[in-house]
């Protein structure tokens, strides 16, 4: 019992930061205002909130979820890499520094948050994973 107590907190956590990336999207959107390309990324994003959410409260009925998180999360990950190298002519443009810089610092910080909660969710799947095998509790 104290044991899964120890992870409650990370999995609160994943929720708050993914309601709170979630937000952050939004905000980039706003501030980028161009023609929808960033609410293709955020539109797929936001079931990432609700797995964290089933993870958090049910994590034992749920532990599949991890895995689909991190895949989902790597997947957003090596897309917005290869958006943002393809995309930098866009981005070196002068005229619009300002806010260039604030969606690149957005989207390196939010990327940099999201290789952690990645990590986070590894741990989660790695603990509950490891408590569930037959072949550890001598089951089989």
């Amino acid at each position: 019992m104290g044991a899964r107590n120890i992870y409650r907190p990370l999995r609160a956590g994943l929720f708050v930061y993914e309601c709170l990336r979630l937000f952050c999207l939004v905000f980039f959107l706003l501030v980028a205002s161009i023609n929808g390309t960033y609410s293709v990324y955020i539109s797929s994003n936001a079931l990432f909130p609700l797995m964290a959410l089933f993870i958090w409260l049910r994590p034992e009925e749920y532990e599949n979820y991890t895995t689909l998180y991190i895949a989902g999360k790597v997947i957003a990950l090596v897309s917005f890499y290869v958006w943002e190298i393809f995309s930098f002519r866009e981005f070196a443009k002068a005229e619009d520094l300002v806010r260039n810089l604030i969606l690149l610092g957005g989207g390196a910080l939010v990327s940099l948050a999201d290789m952690l909660s990645v990590w986070g969710a590894w741990m989660i799947n790695r603990k509950y994973r490891r408590a569930a095998s037959p072949f550890e509790s001598g089951g089989v």
